[in-house]
């Protein structure tokens, strides 16, 4: 009977066990399921953090190159002169005489060959005017008959080539955007003066070879009209040996056609 019973009770707990290990065998397929849902949940916000950072890269990089080729624009000419023809009357002074100051009216007429490169003649009357210092040696009382003025500029005649590397724009007072160039320049040409020597009190016409340097802008108004401010060095044979160097600054008014 204690055998039976030894045999039985055996039997009994071999069953619990084994019924034990049917309820607990599905537990380890969950416990995976629940750690590849964690270690997946990193991952996907890993994705959409990268995803955001890289819109965000491309945003900058849109207004990087967009600035950049704004600034481009700047270089374009909304005013073209290739091939065409400028006719520019203007007026000017020469200041830098001590008895004499000129005022030169003329015209300078061009032809822009390239939108860098322009071949130009001129040609100006100088109006001479005494300065302060030659009326007060000249005054009543003073015996000066002439100031020492051994030579008057009558007018003169050029012929250039203008360089214009620079384009742009300017705004101005923030009310208008206007287009502008900068020209330099180089040329020869011929001034005619009177010398008054003082053998001769009536003095004598003469025409001498000169040269000249330019720096100067050109202020767009529209594809027709424009504005020159300029700055010209002249150089001549002075009366009695040396070197005159009349320096003219004249405002223009160019029609290109």
């Amino acid at each position: 009977m204690n055998g039976l019973t030894l045999f039985l009770a055996m039997v009994f707990v071999a069953f619990l066990g084994t019924a034990h290990a049917q309820d607990a065998a599905p537990a380890p397929d969950a416990a995976p399921a629940a750690d590849a849902a964690s270690a997946d949940s990193p991952q996907v916000d890993e994705d959409q953090a990268a995803t955001a950072a890289e819109k965000e890269l491309e945003r900058d990089l849109a207004k990087f190159w967009g600035s950049r080729r704004k600034v481009k624009v700047v270089q374009r000419r909304l005013f073209e002169k290739d091939g065409r023809f400028e006719v520019a009357p203007f007026g000017g002074v020469i200041p830098n005489d001590d008895f004499i100051v000129y005022f030169p009216v003329g015209t300078r007429v061009s032809y822009h060959f390239s939108e860098a490169f322009t071949v130009e003649a001129s040609f100006a009357y100088a109006i001479d005017n005494e300065s302060d210092l030659t009326k007060f040696l000249t005054a009543e009382g003073i015996d000066l008959k002439r100031a020492d003025i051994q030579e008057y500029i009558r007018n003169f005649y050029n012929v250039n080539i203008l360089w214009a590397p620079i384009y742009g724009k300017i705004s101005i007072l923030g009310f208008k955007l206007s287009h502008f160039e900068s020209y330099v320049g180089m040329g020869f040409g011929f001034f005619s003066t009177h010398e008054i020597p003082a053998d001769n009190p009536n003095g004598n016409d003469r025409n001498k070879p000169s040269g000249n340097t330019i720096v100067g802008f050109r202020w767009f108004i529209d594809d027709m009209f424009n504005i020159r401010t300029e700055y010209r060095q002249h150089f001549f044979q002075k009366f009695n040996g040396g070197v005159s160097i009349p320096v003219e600054l004249s405002l223009g008014f160019g029609i290109t056609i």
